[in-house]
């Protein structure tokens, strides 16, 4: 009797541990904290909007539509919910009874003989509690997989963009090398020329070839960073390295249209990653309750069906048997079941400051992201302003040069700048398009797209 209230306190004392701690309240904003011009919250259902498309480029569409069809990691990513929906079957055909078979040879003294034995023997063995919670884990498990997966597109949609644009904007600024290495070659040569007549300085001289040495080195760069580009894009479309061909010119993109976005809340409720912490915390909480069951009574019901030779030592069956077993298991004690509940709650404490973190960082992202996209936004308007007003300043330049007021060689330093300054544009507008990719991509933008169907290469 003592042991018997001994082990009833000890599994009270066990199931207590399950008792989840009080946990902090995570606050959701009600508007982001950074402000923009160009962003404007919509009834857009994100997570299908393809945003990619309002630049009008088919080249894109298609590297898009193919990323999303033959990506590896896309594909590894389905791959994985295979594994999950088999791990969920497995659970729920928990429920069905084991079935095996026996044959042998065999002694019962009851029967006063040995003989050869055939048995059919269905077993079950039901702990309810937790066959319920293994299933809820294993749906939890399934849907963590899924967001995975939708994060996985998220990120081969805004890496394909991302170096698409790269590829397009290397391509223009190796035509700009090239005009500006051009420019510097005429201005050195007349400035050998002036330096012969003693007009020009043989230090200028030395300085513009130095520039034009590195110009040339910032070429090569630049080539090899196309390659890379053509690959990276290749690779993302499971295929080899080869070239890209396309007549799409960097300058043509618009990357100043309206940013489609939506309320923090919306955004949270949308982002994978937001999904997948939220469900491995539904899992793990799950998983206490998977470790309590070990102290639930346990049923253990089984059968046997067959038959056994008729005479001693016979090898001709005939006769039946039957046998059954309905056991019911308490566990009276089961120490080892405390360190498993214990192990269970540190798992759930854990899941959940990972949820905590992670809102954290969907909410620090997306401001970063907003902010980083309306100053370099600015940024862009602002060199793109000074490229104008020097392009117009160049452009009275070579009237003035034609009416012999200034020098050929002042007209070329003025052609330099502007070159320099095209430059400028071509990298501000690279950063001011990367923005953009960022932005949606932490707005969980278009993940859900479904692609047209493409012939793999």
């Amino acid at each position: 009797m003592i042991r018997t209230i001994g082990c009833l306190t000890l599994s009270f004392i066990l199931s207590s541990c399950i008792t989840h701690t009080q946990k902090p309240v995570l606050v959701v904003p009600e508007q982001w904290a950074a402000k923009g011009a160009h962003y404007k919250n919509s009834n857009e259902n994100l997570p299908c909007f393809a945003w990619w498309k309002q630049f009008n480029d088919p080249n894109l569409n298609s590297f898009i539509d193919r990323g999303l069809i033959y990506n590896n990691d896309i594909n590894a990513a389905v791959a994985h919910i295979e594994a999950a929906q088999g791990e969920l079957r497995r659970v729920q055909l928990n429920w069905i009874p084991d079935v095996t078979g026996n044959a042998g040879y065999s002694s019962f003294p009851y029967l006063g003989f040995p003989g050869v034995l055939l048995t059919v023997v269905p077993t079950y063995t039901l702990n309810i509690f937790k066959q319920i919670k293994e299933q809820q884990k294993a749906k939890y498990e399934l849907k963590v997989t899924k967001a995975m997966y939708h994060s996985v597109r998220l990120a081969v949609i805004s890496q394909i963009v991302s170096n698409y644009f790269n590829y397009l904007s290397q391509i223009e600024r190796l035509t700009l090398l090239h005009g500006l290495e051009h420019d510097l070659s005429k201005l050195i040569t007349i400035a050998q020329t002036m330096y012969q007549g003693g007009l020009y300085a043989r230090t200028e001289i030395d300085l513009a070839k130095t520039e034009l040495s590195l110009i040339q080195a910032k070429e090569r760069v630049v080539q090899q960073n196309i390659v890379i580009s053509e690959n990276a894009l290749h690779y993302l479309l499971d295929e080899n390295p080869d070239k890209i061909f396309v007549h799409r010119r960097f300058k043509d993109l618009n990357g100043q249209k309206m940013i489609i976005g939506a309320l923090p809340i919306n955004i949270i409720e949308n982002r994978p990653d937001m999904e997948q912490a939220k469900q491995e915390l539904f899992a793990a909480n799950a998983g206490i309750g998977i470790a309590f069951a070990h102290l639930l009574p346990a049923i253990n019901l089984a059968m046997a069906r067959g038959e056994i030779a008729k005479v001693e030592n016979g090898g001709q069956l005939g006769q039946a048997i039957h046998f059954n077993q309905a056991i019911v298991e308490v566990p009276f004690l089961r120490a080892s079941t405390y360190g498993q509940l214990v192990k269970a709650k540190g798992l759930d404490k854990a899941s959940y400051y990972r949820y905590s973190d992670t809102l954290r960082k969907v909410l620090r992202d997306v401001t970063n992201d907003l902010s980083a996209h309306e100053l370099y936004t600015q940024r862009l308007n602002d060199v793109l302003k000074a490229e104008r007003e020097l392009s117009k300043a160049y452009r009275l330049n070579q009237t003035l040069y034609q009416r012999g007021i200034i020098s050929h060689l002042s007209l070329i330093k003025e052609k330099v700048r502007l070159d320099e300054l095209a430059i400028e544009v071509n990298q501000h507008k690279l950063e001011q398009l990367i923005t953009v990719v960022n932005l949606y991509q932490n707005l969980a933008a278009g993940y859900n797209y479904v692609p047209s169907p493409f012939a793999k290469n």
